[in-house]
């Protein structure tokens, strides 16, 4: 098992190393128009840019240098709770879960839009000339197609990523790391909402965390599968204890 935990990439630091190689390029934006021979008018919009990019870009980059050091927390075991890796069957249960689920609330979604589709066209038809109709149906059918095609692809595409994830799980008290995918609800304004034992659609747990970002707080669901035979009661109880 350690071998397992050693293989597994720590896509939090791979990440981090290039948006640092982002801010780099950002700050040269800053400095390059201020050297060399520049329209004032463009100096300054090409600088102003960098500084915006520069902020934004190191930022991202502080943000998954510290996740990249808890995730090495669990690879070294320091904060690892529990650790199993997927079998072929529980792989694909979960893969098929997320897709019948994603499915769902795409179909959902569907039917907003074209419910939207229709109370915000239909009154636009009456204001518009008989020139300017054709173009503004075929704007929005466009519209509607693309979130259509959308519904279909991101199901599918996930449902492919998952099955070729690495079926590792390790989970901390604060974070887990589970088939290719890191979890992390240990940030300021974020947390753990919710955490059960469940056996429909699989035996495991479900995790419900939040997060706060400059679209305000955020939820984040995940279902992680565990053993059929594994008590995930003192595991549950733990975790509990650490994020009171």
């Amino acid at each position: 098992m350690k071998d397992k935990i050693h293989k597994i990439k720590n896509k939090q630091r791979s990440t981090a190393r290039t948006f640092s190689f982002l801010t780099v390029v950002a700050v040269v934006m800053v400095i390059t128009p201020n050297m060399i021979d520049v329209h004032f008018s463009a100096a300054a919009a090409i600088s102003f840019l960098g500084i915006f990019l520069s902020i934004s870009f190191f930022v991202v980059a502080l943000l998954f240098k510290r996740r990249a050091k808890k995730m090495d927390r669990l690879k070294s075991g320091e904060n690892l709770l529990v650790h199993f890796e997927m079998t072929e069957e529980m792989q694909k249960k979960y893969a098929q879960t997320l897709r019948d689920e994603s499915k769902m609330k795409n179909k959902a979604t569907m039917w907003l839009v074209g419910i939207l589709f229709v109370i915000i066209t239909i009154p636009f038809l009456f204001f518009l000339e008989k020139d300017e109709i054709g173009g503004f149906l075929l704007t929005m059918g466009a519209v509607l197609l693309i979130v259509f095609a959308a519904s279909i692809f991101f199901p599918v595409h996930y449902y492919k990523k998952n099955l070729n994830g690495d079926k590792q799980i390790m989970i901390g008290e604060k974070y887990a790391y589970f088939n290719g995918y890191f979890h992390n609800w240990d940030y300021p304004l974020s947390g753990l909402s919710k955490i059960k034992q469940i056996r429909k659609p699989f035996p495991g747990i479900h995790l419900v965390y939040y997060y706060t970002d400059l679209t305000w707080r955020n939820t984040h669901d995940i279902k992680i599968p565990l053993p059929e035979d594994f008590d995930a009661k003192p595991l549950i109880s733990r975790i509990k204890r650490a994020n009171k």
